[in-house]
């Protein structure tokens, strides 16, 4: 685990034991078994399993374990805060995050939403592909967009403006405003690239032009 999200991951779960975690799984809506320490999330439609005594997590299908980056995010949802969150409907973009959102921003639309202009902005139907294959919900905004639950309480919406040789392609990404109440702001930009590379991912399984983008599964 590089040293930099190692450090990250040690303090997240430091974070974590200190709280009841019965009342961790009641309010980020994931299952803790008592008995074997350890709490079930679901990710995407995948289950990851946290093992409170060792610290680690697995992917519960294949006992893959996920990038350090993507460990300290999922890590960060449970430890973050006591906020019982429910979902909004209010729909913010990354700039909109508290604490540094609008600060982060131009780096993360470089690293990460021109690779969703780059891949879907001249053919948005692609996302419809990926979105579906993903679990996603497809929702009539731009000219293709489709909503995902990430965490079981983390919804996002990622959305494509299709281009043509008069107007350029644009895309975002969407966080329920209830984000900010449950995840650090970096986390929450480690959330976005993720959801984009995931997607892109998923385009890259049939197609291998598009299979360039880091694994942070």
């Amino acid at each position: 685990m590089e040293s930099n999200y190692k450090v990250a991951y040690d303090y997240e779960w430091k974070r974590l034991q200190q709280r009841d975690f019965e009342k961790v799984a009641q309010i980020r809506n994931v299952k803790y078994d008592r008995d074997e320490n350890e709490f079930t999330i679901k990710i995407f439609n995948r289950e990851y399993i946290l093992n409170c005594n060792d610290e680690t997590i697995r992917r519960s299908e294949d006992n893959y374990v996920p990038s350090a980056e993507t460990g300290v995010m999922i890590v960060n949802y449970l430890s973050f805060t006591e906020n019982d969150m429910d979902k909004t409907n209010k729909w913010v973009s990354l700039k909109e995050i508290p604490n540094g959102g609008m600060m982060f921003y131009p780096a993360f639309y470089k690293s990460s939403i021109v690779n969703l202009i780059k891949v879907f902005g001249y053919d948005s139907s692609k996302l419809r592909f990926c979105g579906e294959n993903l679990g996603g919900k497809e929702i009539k905004m731009g000219d293709v967009a489709f909503e995902f639950q990430v965490f079981p309480k983390v919804f996002s919406r990622v959305v494509i403006w299709e281009g043509d040789d008069e107007i350029k392609p644009s895309a975002t990404i969407l966080f329920d405003s209830s984000v900010q109440y449950m995840m650090h702001v970096e986390s929450i930009i480690g959330l976005g690239g993720y959801i984009i590379n995931k997607v892109i991912n998923e385009l890259g399984k049939s197609n291998t032009e598009y299979s360039i983008i880091l694994n942070l599964d």
